[in-house]
């Protein structure tokens, strides 16, 4: 499906910024960017809260205005970050027709790589922002069982790679890509497969449910986590539909063929490798029915979500991110 694109006009911007991002650099990052935004002529206003769920707050301030004290809503979102401050800029923006703009500065980056956006280029990627050029794109949305539902823009994971995501976000050592490298030979060896199951398209003429040992798991809007490890390779941002790609474990033999395939992970060659499941679905929800509660995390955009139970759904054209002219 060919994605949406319209052009805006952006004359201004509210720029939240992850203060721990990149390793603590992010601050000279977002100054270059906010230096190349005004010599646009665009307006920018700075925001960064003490944590996530204040710089969300302030995100969905932004987005908003004040209609009441007659301030306007930003023309742009623009997040300086990783993964995880895009995720927080489309749970602002979600539904909103307020575009994200994205500048990286975070750890994997898996979202401005496959938006396009410049990496270790600030200037660039302000340069996208300023000029409009909006693409209307699918998100995700996460309802872990008695809990709020969390939107995200990009994979969530559950199994061995939910671990790994977990180890790299309490790494201190080392920066970039490689640490998902190092946090998955770090867990690989000691991580116990679980029985997953999966109830696909529930309630439509398609539903379907399978019960399987899963070593690990994605339901993705776009292709790669982990720092450009394409897991769901054909996945298509406006499609409607979420790319699930699984590995399967029955003994010990295909975990060990998988560790000998791993590498093909960073180009999509391992989909189609005997073990490897793929499907598309507008919904799943995944359970672990011989361990209640569970001990597998779902994580999306980098970050936790919750335990498993947790149904997953895709909000078709939900989503607006600023990109480069094709």
């Amino acid at each position: 499906m060919s994605a949406e694109v319209v052009e805006r006009t952006i004359r201004a911007v509210a720029l939240v910024v992850n203060p721990a991002a990149g390793g603590g650099k992010v601050g000279d990052v977002a100054d270059r960017a906010q230096a190349r935004l005004e010599s646009h002529g665009i307006a920018v206003t700075r925001l960064s809260g003490d944590s996530a769920e204040d710089s969300l707050a302030l995100a969905r301030e932004a987005v908003a205005g004040d209609p009441g004290a007659g301030v306007a809503a930003v023309d742009a979102l623009v997040v300086c970050g990783g993964d995880g401050m895009v995720s927080l800029a489309a749970r602002a923006t979600a539904h909103a027709d307020v575009p994200v703009g994205i500048i990286p500065a975070g750890t994997g980056n898996d979202l401005a790589r496959d938006y396009q956006i410049p990496l270790g280029d600030p200037e660039a990627a302000a340069d996208v922002v300023a000029a409009g050029l909006v693409e209307v794109v699918d998100l995700g949305r996460a309802t872990p069982d008695g809990r709020e539902p969390q939107v995200f823009a990009s994979v969530l994971c559950a199994g061995l790679d939910s671990k790994v995501n977990r180890r790299v976000n309490e790494m201190r050592v080392l920066s970039g890509p490689l640490r998902y490298v190092i946090a998955a030979l770090l867990e690989f060896p000691f991580y116990r497969p679980r029985r997953f199951r999966m109830t696909f398209d529930a309630g439509l003429p398609n539903e379907e449910t399978v019960e399987t040992e899963v070593l690990l798991s994605a339901f993705a809007i776009t292709r790669s986590y982990g720092g450009d490890m394409l897991i769901a390779p054909d996945a298509d941002r406006s499609d409607g539909l979420l790319d699930v790609v699984y590995v399967l474990e029955v003994g010990r033999t295909p975990k060990l063929r998988f560790a000998r395939h791993f590498s093909k992970i960073f180009s999509g060659r391992h989909v189609g490798l005997d073990g490897v499941e793929s499907r598309r679905c507008r919904t799943v929800r995944i359970e672990t029915p011989d361990v209640v509660p569970s001990d597998v995390e779902a994580f999306a955009d980098g970050d936790a979500v919750s335990a498993l139970p947790v149904t997953v759904e895709v909000l078709p054209g939900a989503g607006r991110i600023l990109v480069p002219g094709r």
